[in-house]
């Protein structure tokens, strides 16, 4: 049986703070026991910040054993990478976070990481993450909702092509330095905001012909794809219709619902096997987005929920994972 594989997770190794570059200060909150970014180009603005679950992987480490997950993918905290606003200091934040998560993960089989790569620069971006693949990056994750423009951004071209030649699937993942004021109350920058984001960032890339231009590129939405999974009709009948749309040269949004892949973060089994039903089990892999209070870690503390034969279970809990990222087998699982 394949390891149970988890695409979704975060860490923010606590070292790097001692190590940013100029322009952000670490500040710590001893009593919350959280350490944040304080942004000089920001008005000396303080974000949100990262408790030890989301700094010290061994702890991190716990939580995902007490889940029945083999294998975890460590992403970035996107709301940190979000908070520069300039594409040098953002580039020079990604490449201090890279390499701590390189350390991290180093020796060990039940880890990997997904490099922090910059929005702000597209080329930037293909440097940082060439650097994190020479580190043993297993692939990378950037802002859905870059905060100049969106993903159909012609810079980013560059991107997508360095991570289409070197086999490195990309993880597109909302995050924001401090909440827009309408979404601030009740949480919604992340109740809606993330998914939403999720949903433009997707129609920036159709509308941008990315799937078309960039064929072999590997694209992971999380939060089950946001609302593109279900509102993906109403976006392929605009693309069809809307007089500047319709003209493109790129296929129908609805046939490249399966170039898109997915993970499980629906935090109910009946989304989560429309999702499977829609655009198959081999294109949808268990996560959890460990830490956090919003995590969703049913597909491995209950396979039975995905309602999938057993091989369909074992391709999403971990042969997909396996197959796209390139994870080495571990010989004994750790949280057997």
């Amino acid at each position: 049986m394949a390891p149970r594989v988890d695409v979704h997770a975060h860490l923010m190794p606590t070292g790097l703070f001692a190590e940013l570059p100029t322009g952000l200060t670490a500040s710590e909150d001893p009593g919350r026991g959280e350490i944040a970014l304080t942004v000089a180009a920001r008005n000396g603005a303080t974000g949100r910040g990262a408790p030890l679950n989301l700094r010290d992987a061994d702890v991190h480490r716990e939580r995902q054993c007490e889940r029945g997950v083999d294998v975890t993918l460590l992403g970035p905290w996107i709301d940190m990478i979000a908070a520069p606003v300039d594409a040098p200091t953002q580039a020079a934040l990604c490449r201090v976070v890279n390499r701590h998560l390189a350390t991290t993960v180093a020796g060990r089989a039940d880890a990997h990481f997904l490099a922090a790569l910059p929005d702000l620069d597209g080329g930037a971006a293909a440097d940082v993450l060439a650097e994190a693949l020479e580190l043993g990056a297993a692939g990378g994750m950037l802002a859905a909702n870059t905060a100049e423009g969106t993903l159909a951004r012609s810079d980013l071209d560059a991107l997508w092509g360095a991570a289409e030649r070197a086999g490195a699937p990309l993880v597109l993942h909302p995050g924001n330095f401090s909440p827009p004021p309408r979404m601030d109350r009740f949480f919604l920058v992340n109740l809606v905001g993330n998914p939403f984001e999720t949903t433009l960032a997707v129609g920036s890339l159709l509308g941008a012909e990315v799937p078309d231009r960039f064929g072999d590129l590997d694209v992971v939405l999380v939060h089950g794809g946001g609302f593109f999974p279900y509102q993906y009709a109403r976006i392929d009948a605009g693309f069809r219709r809307w007089p500047t749309l319709r003209d493109r040269a790129g296929a129908p949004p609805a046939d490249h619902l399966r170039w898109f892949a997915y993970d499980t973060v629906l935090f109910d089994d009946a989304p989560t096997r429309y999702l499977l039903d829609l655009v198959g089990d081999d294109r949808v892999m268990a996560g959890s987005d460990c830490p956090f209070a919003m995590s969703d870690h049913r597909p491995f503390a209950a396979p039975e929920s995905l309602g999938l034969d057993a091989a369909g279970t074992e391709r999403v809990l971990g042969a997909n994972a396996i197959d796209l990222f390139g994870i080495p087998v571990p010989e004994t699982p750790r949280s057997a």
